[in-house]
């Protein structure tokens, strides 16, 4: 039962099924441009930053796919808002389509759930279960793992930075501030950019890599959804 539930899921109530589908070019056009333009930004704010400080076209260069970002991120929740509320008859805010989604998730699982006898608290609770049990089995280790990468790092940037720090013509209080306060917004941004990317991994990774275990940890979250319902 746990297979036909998580078939139905997979082929009825995902958003790639309900609403990506009807924005394929859109849908598309998002992922490859994250995935693309967010490492792009970083090459080119480290080639303004390693030359000179009067070449702006690096900078201008981020800038505008900063803002191209911005004007398709937009664009696809406001297609998707469009698609959410033409297709299931509701009103949503803009900026909250995916609240409105959820809800329209967990109306078809229940609906699912209750024909075929599903509806009660401990199926529910057997089935979250039994779907967590099935991505331990399936889910591969990561073959590099993060606190690996910055321990490799960190030397290296520190050594490399050190340099900086002697050179004549940061000797001063200014250029020691000026080199702090570079190498922290470079961190900060740097940070959110890698949260950025991670998110866009994970959305590729649903579609070519693990597709079932994603499956069931957005099924998962439904469910969850649906047994605070019950014991409310």
């Amino acid at each position: 039962m746990k297979n036909k539930l998580l078939i139905f899921y997979t082929e009825k109530v995902r958003a790639r099924k309900l609403i990506y589908s009807k924005m394929n070019f859109l849908f598309w056009s998002y992922l490859i441009s994250y995935t693309l333009a967010l490492p792009l930004i970083i090459i080119a704010l480290c080639i303004w930053f390693w030359t000179e400080k009067s070449a702006y076209g690096p900078v201008l260069s981020a800038i505008a796919l900063v803002v191209f970002l911005i004007f398709i991120h937009r664009r696809f929740n406001s297609k998707a808002r469009i698609i959410l509320n033409r297709e299931f008859s509701i009103k949503t805010e803009k900026g909250k389509w995916l609240d409105g989604f959820h809800e329209v998730q967990i109306h078809m699982i229940t609906e699912y759930l209750i024909e075929h006898d599903l509806y009660s608290k401990w199926k529910i609770e057997n089935l979250m279960e039994a779907y967590k049990a099935d991505n331990t089995k399936e889910k591969m280790p990561p073959l590099v793992a993060p606190s690996i990468l910055i321990a490799v790092l960190a030397p290296n940037l520190n050594y490399f930075l050190k340099h900086f720090y002697e050179a004549t013509n940061f000797q001063t209080n200014e250029g020691q501030f000026l080199i702090f306060s570079t190498v922290l917004l470079f961190s900060i941004f740097f940070v959110v950019v890698i949260t950025f990317w991670k998110y866009i991994f994970e959305e590729f990774s649903e579609i070519l890599l693990y597709k079932r275990i994603n499956y069931r940890n957005n099924l998962n979250s439904i469910l969850y959804d649906i047994l605070i319902g019950i014991e409310s």
